[in-house]
């Protein structure tokens, strides 16, 4: 094997030239393609698919893998190519040590029938259930990006759990989805399909129906699709918001909830960019009862811009303002918005969240400025849920804990009554403190997006770890059961103790 930065199959070529959802960017040439790895320690499961002719009988797949750069790796499996996809677990592997592996089909002579591009992956310990990895010097997907990002998790009525993640990189094109399937409770993972053009997708059901709520690409337009068959193929796309760029601003939102309200569906869209200082708020619905896929049926509100005069805002930072931000209903039915707050180089640099009010009667109105209120983690994305049957919200944030005010190697699950008062329940990761040999830069669970299961949470992460580029640019997404999750149960000390005890102000 040869080439480790060769671009993969799924080149800007091939990706412009497809014309809705319902094609994944893959069914191109080569005919095989590595469609998702999950290394582990010792270990790496691998599968692909093959879009060639039907194999004939006595054809295999051989797995070749090595150490990345090495010629004339061998062959680590064989596996009977009996259908279209394949898959393999080579265990035996070296942790911490770059690998390369690609797959070869031969016919029943052992004649080369096709190849498919080098992958690269590196094994080691990695918490929860590995979804799907990307190695930072993996060209594949270098049309859209070599990172995992934005992960967004859904479950469906018999039980399947669907993830899906974009595929990231700074100036890169950003406009790639792919999606992955659990059938035994989030034990396993199988790739579905990849999605083109997508990003900053959301996955949500609406009336028995599953939908796809993103962008086509970083400050592009907002599109929807719909999915009748599990997320197998998708309707081509409804564009509901003109595109931007990351230039001059334009829409901007990550797999956020979708939340009804008072015969709507509510969610937060951004409107700017970093590059023009920062993003203003604003709220996407539409009826519940209406065509999701009828872009006149959606309503775009004006957006809010942060105002650094409002009560309570903090003093200085870089960019401050905020994004991202997540519609929730009050215990007392109001429709709120509680959105990611940039404090980074502030004073405070973290510890609190605005609430902004939104008119549920009038859904083309700004939301409003009402008051900023503690809050664990609020400088990187969460998503806040209701707990359908004691009230209770929850989030599972990222605990600022040390002197870098930008660290995500700590998560958290945060609850709250009322909105106004947040308490830690307990850190179900904590990587700061646990001696692992990569820091806060290289390590990251972040941009968890998460559901109910009966007691137990569903979280999917955006994780760094074992090599990625840097704690933000990520080589994981990961699948966590919190199990036994009783939301009545929480510490007695509020959020402002629990910030005393760390000796903050």
């Amino acid at each position: 094997m040869t080439g480790r930065r060769a671009p993969g199959p799924w080149g800007v070529r091939n990706a412009r030239a497809l014309l809705g959802w319902h094609a994944a960017p893959h069914r191109g040439t080569p005919e095989i393609n590595l469609t998702r790895l999950a290394p582990g320690p010792g270990r790496c499961r691998m599968e692909w698919e093959y879009t060639g002719a039907v194999c004939g009988s006595d054809w295999r797949y051989e797995v070749e893998c090595g150490p990345a750069g090495a010629r004339g790796s061998g062959v680590a499996a064989t596996v009977p190519a009996t259908g279209e996809r394949g898959a393999v677990t080579l265990t035996g592997l070296s942790n911490g040590t770059d690998h390369e592996a690609r797959i070869v089909l031969r016919d029943a002579s052992g004649s080369l029938v096709s190849t498919s591009p080098v992958r690269l992956f590196r094994c080691g310990e990695v918490p929860g259930v590995v979804v799907n990895y990307i190695h930072p010097d993996d060209y594949t997907w270098a049309f859209s990006g070599r990172s995992p990002a934005s992960p967004s998790i859904v479950m469906l009525p018999g039980g399947v759990i669907l993830v899906s993640h974009d595929v990231f990189w700074g100036g890169a094109g950003q406009n790639l989805t792919m999606i992955f399937r659990s059938d035994d409770g989030g034990a396993s993972f199988s790739f579905v399909t990849a999605v083109f053009p997508c990003f900053w997708g959301s996955l949500f059901l609406h009336r028995g129906a599953l939908y796809l709520l993103g962008m086509n690409a970083e400050y592009g337009a907002c599109l929807i699709g719909r999915s009748d068959d599990e997320g197998r193929t998708w309707s081509v796309p409804t564009p509901l918001l003109a595109g931007g760029h990351r230039d001059t601003g334009g829409p901007h939102r990550a797999p956020m909830p979708i939340v009804a309200h008072e015969g709507r569906l509510w969610t937060v869209i951004d409107h700017g960019s970093w590059s023009t200082g920062g993003h203003a708020t604003g709220v996407l619905s539409c009826p519940a009862d209406a065509d999701l896929l009828d872009p006149a049926a959606w309503t775009m509100s004006a957006c809010l811009p942060y105002d650094p005069s409002w009560p309570g805002a903090v003093a200085g930072g870089t960019t401050p303002g905020f994004l991202e931000g997540n519609v929730v209903v009050s215990p007392e039915g109001r429709l709120l918005v509680i959105p990611r707050y940039q404090t980074q180089g502030a004073r405070p640099s973290h510890g609190l969240v605005p609430i902004l009010s939104l008119d549920p009667g009038r859904p083309a109105t700004a939301p409003r400025f009402e008051r900023f209120v503690g809050f664990l983690g609020n400088a990187s994305k969460f998503t806040i849920r209701r707990h359908p049957t004691t009230g209770r919200y929850l989030s599972l944030v990222n605990r600022v804990t040390g002197a870098n005010e930008s660290q995500r190697n700590v998560l958290s699950l945060v609850s709250s009554r009322d909105l106004l008062t947040w308490r830690l329940v307990k850190d179900v990761l904590n990587y700061e403190e646990n001696g692992w040999p990569e820091d806060s830069t290289q390590v990251g669970f972040q941009y968890v997006d998460w559901v109910f299961d009966r007691k137990d949470i569903l979280a999917v992460s955006r994780t760094a770890i074992n090599g990625a580029y840097n704690y933000h640019n990520a080589n994981h997404i990961t699948f966590h059961r919190i199990g036994g999750v009783t939301v009545a149960d929480v510490p007695a000390s509020n959020f402002k103790n629990s910030l005393k005890s760390r000796g903050s102000s």
